[in-house]
């Protein structure tokens, strides 16, 4: 022998190492599931807000199709309506959009100083956040 005497065996380290590894795992993904979470709610956010674009610009569009009926697309209904087609499309335009959005959406539409105003609300993800979506067109 060369006189040294052996290391003392070091029992249970790798089991040590093992369960930091597992401890640091869990943390991260329990950091994964909550972005994943945030991630969900926002692209339901967006897909809300790209329908009620498209519901506002397909009133919009119909409206400067037939403006020689423009009192017909107004929600409420105002002023005389000439063409009975047209106020029932502005009636199922607005029972789809109540339809789409969640909580308790609205959709108006006004016509005023040659200019039509849609306005279209709903409730965000928590009740008391309301969302509101306003475009405004030119009659020509």
């Amino acid at each position: 022998m060369n006189g040294l005497t052996p290391a003392p065996i070091a029992r249970g380290f790798t089991l040590l190492d093992a369960l930091i590894a597992l401890a640091i795992l869990a943390f991260g993904m329990l950091a994964l599931t909550g972005f994943q979470t945030k991630l969900v709610a926002q692209g339901t956010e967006a897909q809300h807000r790209v329908d009620a674009t498209a519901f506002a610009d397909e009133l919009l569009n119909t409206m400067l199709v037939d403006n020689l009926n423009s009192g017909c697309y107004t929600l409420p209904a105002a002023g005389a309506c000439a063409s009975p087609v047209a106020r029932a499309s502005t009636d199922a335009w607005g029972a789809r959009v109540l339809a789409a959005l969640p909580g308790s959406p609205t959709a108006t539409s006004v016509i005023a100083a040659n200019q039509m105003t849609v306005t279209i609300t709903w409730e965000g993800k928590d009740s008391a956040e309301t969302r509101t979506h306003t475009v405004i067109s030119d009659i020509r």
